[in-house]
C-alpha cells in the first residue's frame, strides 16, 4: 500500500476510537451524568485541527486527482469534498453548545446531545463512504506516478495525539485513551 494511504487508514482507525469514546460520553450525558467537558473539548480540537490541516487536505488531493483522471463515480468524490467543508460547521456548532454549558447558558440537553450525535453520525458515514467507495476507486484508478505526486503534495505534520505527543495539548484525551488501551 502507498504510504499516504497507510497513513489515512491509520487515521480512520484512530478516528473510530475517538468516535466510540465520544459516543460513550454522549450516552452518559443522555443518562443525566455530566461528561468530562475538558476531554470533549480536546477531542473536538484534535479532530478539527488535525483533520483540517493534514487529513482532509490529503484526501482532497487524492480525490481531485481521481476526478482529473476520470471516474463514473464523480458524485462520491464531490460529496466527500463538500462534506470536508461542512464537518467544520457541525463541529463548531457542537463546540458552541459545550461552551454554552460551561458558561452556564440555558440550553436544552437534548439539543446539545443532538448536535453531538449529528457530528458523530456524519463522521461515521463520511469515513465509511471513503473506506468503502472512494479509496478503492482511487487505488484502482491512480498510477504509481500519481501516488508519488500525491505524497509530495500532501501536508506533512506529526499527529499531535498519536504521533509525537505535545504534552501541553490533548493531555486529558491522551490519558483517557491510554487508560482504555491498558484495560
Amino acid at each position: 500500500m502507498y504510504p499516504v494511504m497507510t497513513r489515512l487508514a491509520e487515521d480512520h482507525v484512530r478516528l473510530t476510537k475517538l468516535l466510540d469514546l465520544f459516543e460513550d460520553l454522549l450516552n452518559r450525558f443522555h443518562e443525566g451524568a455530566e461528561p468530562d467537558y475538558e476531554l470533549m473539548a480536546e477531542m473536538l480540537e484534535y479532530m478539527d485541527n488535525y483533520s483540517d490541516i493534514v487529513h482532509h487536505p490529503t484526501e482532497d488531493i487524492i480525490f481531485e486527482r481521481v476526478l482529473e483522471k476520470g471516474t463514473e463515480r464523480h458524485d462520491v468524490f464531490d460529496v466527500l469534498m463538500r462534506q470536508h467543508k461542512a464537518l467544520g460547521q457541525l463541529s463548531k456548532r457542537f463546540r458552541e453548545s459545550l461552551d454554552g454549558i460551561l458558561h452556564e447558558e440555558v440550553l436544552l440537553r437534548e439539543d446539545v446531545e443532538a448536535h453531538g450525535r449529528e457530528l458523530i453520525g456524519t463522521l461515521r458515514a463520511h469515513k465509511r463512504l471513503e473506506d468503502e467507495e472512494a479509496f478503492p476507486i482511487a487505488l484502482e484508478r491512480l498510477s504509481e506516478e500519481d501516488w508519488a505526486q500525491i505524497e509530495a503534495q500532501a501536508p506533512t505534520q506529526d499527529d499531535p495525539l498519536f504521533g509525537t505527543l505535545d504534552p501541553a495539548r490533548y493531555h486529558a484525551l491522551y490519558a483517557r485513551l491510554s487508560a482504555e488501551t491498558e484495560s
